[in-house]
């Protein structure tokens, strides 16, 4: 269920009043007849690249595609004016000089379709045999075989290598030396910083200098890989968005942690980039994944590589570090490229993607994606999985698509001559595939279903535009254009079920309910608004609590069953507002992190460059600014909150309780946000205490199955406080682990009966655990003992051999999640899922449970530091949604708040929309709560400032 109401448009309607935007529209005429579609395109073309199986007329087509396996393109070929095109097909045989390029072998097929390769695990760190007390491991004495032998018959090959990985904390047993149980019962590295840095430099340049040298010289190096949190809750201060040595729980940095001790933390970063530099004259690469669709991590990684490229540009121009070139003859930077690894599944969201390609080439680096592979969604429950036939079919075709729609968005953003974004430095520079054939380390997200077996996935890379266009999709997405207050507004989208463009919309201070409809919306020819959603209903906007407008609009009917032509577009109304971030042991008072949402375009602020110091803190160094965020834009700046901010009236711009970031109740779901969810009403030995659902796994027991976990945390008023990790030193900061946040995402749930037509909402869990791609929250249908009496299991990966799938669309009633009306006092509400097969109709509502102890670290996860725990959340079969646990929503924000000194309203009132399915979440304000000492850190102003906030609201 939703707090937003529902505009449908799709009988009746009227056409926008606008005058339709024509550009990429889909082939004019491609809804008057498959016979009328072929006469404008290039019969030859077509043949190629026709899906499979779209519909019976076409089916003999498809089989025309050429028979002979010589006609087929060479992707690095199809390529070659916009990047390169790699594999993880490093070993000497592939490349002998006896291998004719072809599709009869994995050897013919690597010399044909790639020109850049990496190696899967033979350059990770754990293949310096012996570690530090070995100074001779085997590659610097076998220089005729083994990993030096398959690089230098790739050179020989004309093929470019990238080392992968120089620093990494997975596969890494002693880089830095393994954990140890310490004194006080730490789980840490024995290294300190002079020991770890020492250890850092000399593994760097013997590595980096002896793959320097030909012939087993590399093109490029993943210089560190997956440094970042998934989800950090304050990216601009990318430090704390860094591993450490306690956070996350799962895979933390053994680096960071050596480094602590004596040093700071994160700058094991910058040391490794710098002492690559001086060692090799490869292009250096920072490589991460998550970052595709969490805009947060993508905003961190930006902000290191910059902050990096600015700190050596001027080092080395003062003779600390050595200056290469590039082609044109300009200083390379220490990051050349930012890589995002696309470790996929078919929920990927394109324009997200997109969002995440600008933000990485605003840095100025080019952009690789290192490790793709794009599965369907296979998995049912643990042990099950669709298997080949008709089902896998439609998911092949459906997976050529999103290929299709992929790879022309690359092209688009292309560091090559065919490249389309002149306005940035660099481009997408290589895409890499882990693997080549299927199943392969993602199952089935391959071009190839195995040696000389092209799939769909294949046919739609090797011409992307025409494929789409052959299944009746525009070829480069759907671009529309929108109208308020004066202004026309355009972006793009990708389409599909899963794509959703995003922008942001200032509206003026004294706004009360924003009046927006199909009239506001003009659409390529062709497509009509078909819904509208608002949230809130009445679209009513404070400062801190936007209105969420989405639109979905839907084109002609596709070619192909396997397609949606849908354009579906979130426009988020709202009054410019300033959230304070303070990081106490990065940033040195009276400095503050601010981020400023929806700009006005006019309130200066006075913005200060910082230069960080040797204990690592950052400063004021005498540099300031005094200017505007761009109209409608968001930017995190460096201010002081003693400096005065020329409020517009009736807003909140300086330093205030409420305008502190903090992880705030809140009262109504906005999709595609973070949360954490809470029970108030855990029992821990007795005593009641505050619980966070958690994606770390519960033991099963005799009352309950294996599920998922919870975590203590502390409830201050309607704020809630991360405790530090149990494990760590003092010194870690108490910031949330990934584990404990949820994205909800808006979903439509396959099951018929009471819910049938309600939105409900998945929640993806973003960590690195055995896959790394985010996964879904779903309920265990018994399968492998994931039911105990009527208890089920909640799962968030599963086990398919030897990777996981994500939960198959057909199962997704498993993982819809609707809620009762959220109590607009309490924040309370209960969750559960509907199940309507087989004659069986059923909720099953989250449960807490208190049985289960999860262990302090995980046994065989040399790295984890796992807290303990006791009890967990799980699905309970139940008669009725009320018999599931009372639970509250907290995301990291700052707190709406409706002004009493704003002038009177010159908006005029609303179309009153249909009534909602759920109440309208009106907005929230704090009650209040005990504050100690120990909360300080998330309320600085104080009972004072409190008392004056509520005081000014009653």
């Amino acid at each position: 269920m939703h707090l937003t109401s529902n505009v449908d448009l799709r009988e009746g309607a009227q056409a926008p009043a606008a005058e339709p935007v024509n550009e990429n529209a889909p082939i004019v005429g491609i809804t008057r007849g498959i016979g009328n579609m072929f006469s404008r395109l290039d019969f030859k073309r077509l043949l190629i690249s026709l899906p499979t199986g779209l519909v019976i007329a076409n089916a003999a087509l498809a089989a025309d595609r050429p028979a002979n396996p010589a006609d087929w393109p060479a992707l690095k070929d199809v390529y070659k004016n916009y990047f390169l095109i790699g594999s993880t097909n490093l070993d000497a045989r592939n490349f002998g000089s006896d291998v004719v390029p072809g599709e009869n072998s994995v050897a013919a097929m690597t010399l044909k379709h790639f020109n850049a390769v990496t190696p899967s695990n033979a350059l990770k760190p754990d293949f310096w045999n012996g570690g530090m007390s070995n100074p001779t491991p085997n590659f610097l004495t076998n220089l005729t075989s083994g990993i030096n032998a398959d690089i230098s018959a790739a050179n020989a090959r004309g093929v470019k290598v990238t080392g992968h990985v120089l620093l990494w904390h997975n596969q890494s047993a002693q880089w830095p030396a393994p954990n140890v149980l310490t004194s006080t019962g730490g789980w840490e590295t024995p290294w300190d910083y002079a020991t770890a840095k020492t250890a850092l430099e000399h593994y760097v340049r013997t590595v980096a200098g002896h793959f320097d040298r030909e012939p087993f010289k590399t093109y490029a190096w993943d210089v560190v890989n997956e440094a970042f949190k998934d989800n950090p809750d304050n990216p601009a201060d990318w430090r704390n968005a860094l591993r450490t040595g306690y956070s996350p729980e799962e895979r933390p940095s053994r680096w960071a942690q050596a480094y602590s001790k004596g040093g700071k933390s994160w700058d094991y970063m910058y040391d490794a980039f710098y002492y690559a530099r001086q060692n090799t004259t490869a292009i250096l690469n920072y490589n991460d994944f998550n970052d595709n669709e969490r805009a947060s991590k993508a905003t961190a990684i930006a902000a290191m590589a910059k902050e990096f490229n600015e700190r050596y540009a001027a080092e080395s121009a003062s003779g600390r570090g050595r200056i290469l070139l590039d082609a044109k003859g300009n200083a390379r930077p220490l990051i050349d490229v930012i890589g995002t690894q696309g470790h996929w599944d078919m929920r990927l969201n394109l324009d997200a993607f997109e969002r995440t390609i600008k933000t990485y080439l605003e840095t100025g680096a080019n952009v690789d994606l290192t490790e793709l592979d794009l599965a369907p969604a296979l998995g049912l429950d643990k042990g099950q999985r669709i298997q080949n036939g008709p089902e896998m079919d439609a998911l092949f075709k459906e997976q050529g698509i999103q290929y299709a729609k992929l790879f022309s968005l690359l092209k688009e953003y292309a560091a090559g001559p065919g490249g389309r974004h002149p306005e940035y430095k660099g481009g997408v520079h290589r895409v890499t595939w882990w693997g080549m054939t299927d199943p392969g380390y993602h199952t089935n997200g391959y071009p190839w279903s195995a040696v000389g077996q092209p799939k769909e996935a294949y046919w739609a890379t090797t011409n992307p535009e025409q494929y789409l266009i052959d299944a009746g999709l525009p070829p480069n997405g759907v671009t529309a254009t929108f109208s308020y207050g004066g202004e026309s507004f355009k972006t793009r989208t990708w389409g599909g079920k899963n794509a959703q463009a995003m922008l942001d919309i200032n509206v003026p201070v004294e706004t009360k309910n924003v009046v927006f409809s199909a009239a506001n919306v003009s659409l390529p020819s062709g497509f009509a608004v078909e819904n509208m959603k608002f949230n809130p209903p009445d679209c009513a906007v404070v400062p801190g609590k936007p209105c969420h407008v989405t639109v979905t609009a839907r084109g002609p009917a596709p070619v192909t069953a396997s397609a949606e032509n849908t354009a579906t577009f979130v426009l988020s109304f709202g009054k410019m507002t300033v959230g304070w971030m303070d990081a106490a042991n990065a940033l040195a008072a009276p400095l503050s992190y601010a981020e400023v949402r929806f700009s006005d375009g006019v309130t200066p602020f006075k913005q200060y460059k910082t230069s960080y110091g040797s204990d690592g803190m950052a400063r004021a160094s005498g540099v300031t600014e005094t200017k505007a965020v761009p109209k409608h834009g968001r930017s995190t700046l460096v201010l002081s909150p003693q400096d005065p901010v020329a409020n517009p009236f009736g807003l909140r711009l300086h330093k205030h309780a409420a305008t502190e970031k903090a992880w705030r109740l809140v009262t109504r779901i906005e999709p595609g946000r973070t949360y954490m969810v809470v029970s108030g009403e855990a029992d821990f030995n007795g005593q009641k205490q505050a619980a966070a659902l958690t994606n770390r796994s519960k033991p099963a027991t005799t009352a309950s199955p294996e599920s998922l976990s919870r975590t203590p945390v502390i409830l201050r008023g309607d704020i809630l406080l991360p405790l530090a990790n149990l494990n760590a030193a003092a010194s870690e900061p108490a910031l949330a682990q990934d584990n404990l946040k949820f994205v909800f995402e808006e979903a439509k749930s396959p099951a018929a009966g009471p819910y049938a037509a309600e939105e409900g909402h998945t929640m993806q869990s973003f960590i690195h655990g055995t896959n790394a791609y985010p996964h879904v929250m779903f309920r265990g249908n018994g399968a492998n003992g994931t039911v105990v009496a009527g208890r089920h299991s909640l799962i968030t990966r599963q086990t398919n051999g030897q990777e996981g799938s994500q939960i198959a669309d057909r199962a997704l009633d498993q993982a819809v999640w609707f809620n009762t009306p959220i109590d607009q006092k309490t924040g309370e509400m209960k969750m559960f899922l509907y199940t309507d097969k087989d004659g069986a109709k059923q909720h099953h509502v989250l449960k807490e449970v208190g049985d289960g102890e999860t262990p302090n670290r995980d046994a065989g996860n040399a790295i984890s530091q796992r807290q303990a725990s006791v009890g967990g959340f799980v699905a309970m079969q139940a008669e009725s949604p009320m018999e599931g646990t009372s639970v509250k929503l907290y995301a990291y924000d700052i707190e709406p708040y409706a002004s009493n000194n704003e002038p009177p309203s010159t908006t005029p009132p609303t179309t009153e929309p249909p009534a909602p399915v759920m109440p309208i979440a009106f907005p929230f304000s704090r009650r209040g709560g005990s504050f100690d000492t120990g909360d300080l850190a998330l309320a600085l102003a104080g009972l004072a400032a409190l008392a004056f906030a509520r005081h000014r609201r009653s």
